[in-house]
């Protein structure tokens, strides 16, 4: 890395007044266009509120005494990811530091906005005006001041360019966890190895995030990752153990002989097995053992397409 490259992150680190004027511009100019409800957000206004209207949405949201109003506001401006993408083309070429997330709210809510909020379905429109807690609700949910480790940053950018590396950098931006030289580390041997522009690779390196939120994953990766597969194993093993019970004996039965039912979702555990296994190869080359001897596994290899996705996946 060139000296010029490492005094930018290490002012990257520092905030910014520039930097939260231009994010609080950016976000301005995204939310003057009015914001696209998601599928997910209109599922969740649906089953909540039965179906209603913008203008309904409206009278909630201007009744202070109304119990649903602080959470229908919250759902509106928590940021979703197209959001995110948006912006993330802004905050990945910032220059001088990392933007004050308070300034940016002091900036926004400076604005008084009105945010149009669009249903899909043609509803109509709700207007909301932005106050400074909304603000903060929503510049804090983007996580614009976490800074992307230098290492993990430039493999971002070598190896994910365009949209799909900007979506890359705002799964990193949501991950609940503290990034440690170990961690990161791991995330720039993953990201060359997973399609990302595929739901699938995606939906892998989402999981390898979440496991690496769980303490003291970060530092060690592999461990984790082999726990985690163990741990899987176990209720895979359970949940055919209570299929087999249950078609032999009814539930009540089953139940009075004080044995404890817990359903296992079979297909989420072996899909989360599948990762586990995705990732080991990558990275480590190896899978993770799972059995009381510490016995690596073998790789089950059913054809050609096995053989040829095992060898793009080996370091």
């Amino acid at each position: 890395m060139t000296a010029t490259r490492r005094a930018a992150q290490t002012r990257d680190c520092m905030p910014s007044a520039s930097a939260a004027a231009d994010i609080a511009a950016a976000l301005r100019a995204i939310l003057t266009r009015g914001l696209d409800l998601s599928e997910t957000t209109v599922r969740f206004i649906d089953s909540t509120f039965s179906h209603p209207s913008a203008a309904e949405l409206a009278a909630i949201i201007d009744d202070d005494a109304d119990p649903e109003r602080d959470s229908l506001l919250a759902l509106l401006f928590s940021p979703d990811e197209p959001l995110q993408i948006d912006l993330e083309s802004r905050l990945s070429r910032l220059q001088g530091g990392t933007p004050s997330a308070e300034e940016v709210v002091a900036r926004l809510a400076a604005a008084q906005l009105a945010v149009m909020f669009r249903f899909p379905d043609g509803r109509g429109v709700l207007e909301v005006g932005l106050t400074a807690q909304l603000a903060r609700r929503l510049v804090h949910g983007l996580g614009i001041d976490r800074v992307l480790p230098a290492g993990v940053d430039e493999t971002i950018e070598a190896a994910v360019p365009g949209r799909c590396g900007r979506r890359l950098r705002v799964m990193l931006r949501n991950a609940r966890f503290d990034f440690t030289p170990a961690g990161s580390e791991f995330i720039c041997a993953l990201i060359p190895k997973l399609d990302i522009q595929d739901e699938d690779g995606r939906e892998c390196f989402a999981f390898a995030l979440e496991l690496l939120a769980e303490p003291g994953a970060s530092a060690e990766v592999y461990t984790a990752l082999a726990a985690r597969q163990k741990w899987l194993v176990r209720a895979l093993h359970q949940g055919q153990r209570l299929r087999e019970q249950l078609a032999q004996s009814n539930f009540e039965t089953l139940l009075s002989q004080g044995q404890r039912l817990a359903w296992v979702d079979e297909t989420l555990v072996r899909r989360q097995m599948g990762f586990i296994d995705r990732i080991c190869i990558a990275v480590f080359g190896r899978l993770p053992p799972v059995d009381a001897s510490g016995r690596p596994r073998a790789v089950n290899i059913e054809g050609l397409p096995d053989v040829a996705d095992l060898m793009r996946r080996l370091p």
